[in-house]
Formats: structure tokens, sequence, C-alpha cells
């Protein structure tokens, strides 16, 4: 059932729950009618409306490798305490060399994503072209700890793993991003540099984020996690 809350004017629709068929028309639509769906809780609504946004819309076409590159953490230095330092630079860019983004694998598993939150979350209709673009359009701010974080750049890393792996913004919590990988990479080669790309999009990857454990995670360990995950899960504390 639509409700009539409308934090903000990008949120164009709120349902109480996932709809699959109408997410995902709205996903294979949304380029051309700019209403794209996404999932979402009562505690993101709050997130909305918030971060400050260079209006530059030049920032969004950024190099999304030059972006990372700048938010790479390396090199560790000498008292760090990683089990495994990181690298002065991050690696080279992978990926299929086609645009996945309106795949129908990409569509079919982000619905499928919507289907599995169905009494879990809610259903948000959002001005934007794609799913990369939709925190950027609602002005989230769950990044808002780390301030060389922004949305105009963070949406052009978005929009690469959107074409490259079919990864869906599919979820937008409060400081949480989920994302919904149609080709999540497999190689050692493409599992390393893509978690090196998580690792530098969001810190706190590095975050076991269980009590049992408080070293930070190795990249290897990390790369080795997200092989043939098909739900990519972003948290900055």
């Amino acid at each position: 059932m639509k409700t009539d809350r409308e934090p903000v004017p990008t949120l164009l629709e709120l349902l109480d729950e996932p709809d699959p068929p109408l997410y995902r028309r709205l996903l294979r639509d949304a380029r051309k009618s700019r209403r794209c769906p996404v999932l979402l809780n009562d505690g993101t609504l709050d997130r909305f409306d918030q971060a400050e946004v260079d209006e530059d819309p030049a920032q969004v076409d950024t190099d999304p490798y030059t972006v990372l590159a700048d938010w790479w953490a390396g090199p560790c230095l000498p008292d760090c305490p990683c089990d495994e330092p990181l690298a002065a630079t991050l690696p080279p860019p992978v990926g299929s060399g086609r645009d996945l983004s309106r795949h129908h694998a990409t569509i079919a598993s982000a619905t499928g994503f919507a289907r599995a939150a169905q009494g879990i979350a809610r259903m948000g209709v959002v001005d934007a072209a794609r799913p990369a673009d939709i925190p950027l359009a609602l002005r989230w701010s769950g990044m808002c700890n780390y301030r060389n974080r922004d949305l105009p750049r963070a949406t052009a890393v978005l929009r690469s793993w959107e074409e490259r792996f079919g990864a869906v913004v599919a979820f937008v919590g409060p400081d949480t991003l989920l994302l919904s990988v149609a080709r999540p990479p497999r190689s050692v080669e493409e599992c390393t540099s893509v978690a090196a790309e998580h690792f530098a999009f969001c810190p706190d990857q590095v975050d076991p984020q269980i009590e049992i454990r408080t070293a930070p995670i190795p990249l290897s360990e990390y790369a080795e996690s997200i092989r043939g995950e098909t739900l990519w899960r972003f948290w900055w504390d």
C-alpha cells in the first residue's frame, strides 16, 4: 500500500513493502522514465536530504578508477596492525568489458533481491535514471563520517560497478548500501582487484564487525569472501 510520506521531492512514492513485478518494470524502464526503484526502511528516511552535495554535475563523470585511487588507504605505515599491509597503489580495474547495467540478468538478480525482502523492507520510487544515482538523488548522508567521501564521486564508482558487474544499488539503509550483483568476480585476479576497490570505497570494509575478532580483515581474505558473491554490503561506521 502506498503511503503519503514523501520526505524529499526526489522520493516520488513510498510503498509498505516491495512489489517484485513493479520493481522489475521500473528498473527496466528507469533510463526513460526516471522512476527508479529501491528498497529502504523507516530509519533510512531520516538520512535523506541531509548530505551537502557539490552541484557540479561533472563530478559524476569523474573517472571511477581515479576516484578510488584517491580514496585508497595504501601504503600501510610501519606500525599498521594489518596482517597484510596494503600496497602503495590501487590494483588496475577488471570487468567483463561490456555494459551489464541494463542486461536482463542484472534486472532479474535485483528483482530476486526485492522478492526476498518482502515483509522486511519498504520500496521507494526515486527520481533517478539508474540505481547508481539513487544515493545522490536522495542526498543520502550515510557516508557522513568520512568527510573526503562525496556523493557525486561515489556515484561515478557505483555506475562503474553497475556496468562492469551488474551491481545494482538495491537497498539504502541509514549507513548501509546493499548491492545486488549479477556477475560477481570469480578469478583470483578479479576478486583481488574488486576487493581493493571495496576497501577504497568504504574504509569500514576492513572491520570484521563481530565481537570475536578485532584485527582488520586482510585484503586476500576479503577477496576470497566476495568470490561469486551476489550481494555486496557496505557499512560506514
